[in-house]
């Protein structure tokens, strides 16, 4: 007997070695507990990390142990890892998987969680379950290299930083702090006894935003034509600008056939100004003139030249022709 172990104990440390050197786990090794036991199926997980997930962890539902990790492979940026379940396991196709632990220190499992009131499209063999239903692990060394960073340096460096600059942004005299304090709670007492100013503005800028709202086809045109507008309008101005700086020679070739003649311009002006002055009053006064001389021709002289009658008995000159001369002389027939 003793021969026999003598024997045997060369011979399975040389397998060892051979297992060892081909790279061979020890999880690998068929030891009860590191593989499903009974009919499985295989379902393929998408994670954004698997960090310290071990080999053969255990896959649980609803605190049930259902299955085990096989293995896990890197497609691109993704981490999938594949596992056995049980036939017996029934889970919907939306099942969401996370990393838990069950303590502090204790090893990470994958968790199946099925939503409630979900239908009976249950995972088949060779199904997926993207990485849009799976949560990553929340683990100790994580949460306690945040609360370093946090501690040590990072964002509690930028906290300081703020609060430096909020301390440096308020006055430094105390007495400039309690003026704008005071100013402050002043404005924000107006504000307060003024909230019908405040709700009638703030309803014209909804009436305004209504309208906005209302004529979004013009406002639509007006943004969309009006910037290749405004560029046509530029044009046109500088056309016109063109136009009278061109318009400057043609000025100055006037300029020079006018100015000789500027003082027989101003004869004719000076001739035919009074005539125009005399014209204007004569037709506020041309009307009645008409009349008299009408009533003169058809009252006296027509009735006096068809049936003459002259018996001079006296000839005098009194009032009445002075009056006469005055008329005349007010209309202008005699100076």
């Amino acid at each position: 007997m003793k021969r026999t172990l003598i024997k045997l104990v060369p011979a399975l440390t040389a397998a060892a070695l051979v297992l060892t050197g081909c790279g061979v786990k020890a999880t690998d090794l068929p030891i009860p507990g590191t593989y499903p036991s009974g009919d499985t199926y295989t379902v393929r997980i998408e994670f954004g990390s698997v960090l310290n997930l071990p080999d053969r962890a255990k896959v649980v539902a609803d605190g049930v142990e259902v299955g085990m990790l096989d293995h896990i492979d890197l497609v691109g940026n993704t981490a999938v890892a594949t596992v056995k379940l049980h036939t017996d396991a029934k889970l919907p196709k939306t099942t969401t998987a996370e990393l838990q632990q069950d303590t502090i220190l204790g090893d990470i499992h994958i968790a199946l969680q099925a939503p409630k009131n979900s239908d009976n499209n249950f995972l088949r063999n060779g199904d997926v379950i993207p990485e849009t239903q799976t949560i990553p692990a929340a683990n100790v060394e994580d949460i306690l290299r945040s609360l370093s960073d946090l501690i040590t340096g990072g964002r509690w460096a930028d906290i300081q930083r703020l609060v430096n600059n909020v301390n440096a942004a308020f006055p430094s005299d105390p007495a400039e702090l309690d003026r704008i304090n005071n100013a402050g709670r002043a404005a924000l007492h107006d504000m307060a006894s003024h909230t019908a100013d405040i709700d009638r503005i703030l309803a014209g800028a909804q009436q305004i935003s209504d309208k906005l709202a209302a004529g979004r086809t013009s406002v639509d045109d007006i943004l969309t034509n009006g910037p290749s507008r405004a560029a046509g309008l530029s044009d046109v101005l500088f056309g016109v600008v063109k136009l009278i700086i061109s318009g400057g020679p043609l000025a100055r070739n006037a300029g020079d056939l006018l100015l000789p003649h500027v003082g027989d311009f101003q004869s004719i002006v000076s001739i035919l100004a009074p005539t125009a002055v005399t014209a204007g009053y004569a037709d506020l006064t041309l009307a009645a003139d008409l009349d008299a001389f009408h009533n003169l021709l058809r009252d006296k002289l027509i009735p006096f030249f068809d049936a003459p009658n002259v018996n001079v008995r006296k000839v005098s000159a009194d009032a009445q022709a002075d009056q006469l001369i005055t008329t005349l002389r007010s209309i202008g027939m005699v100076p």
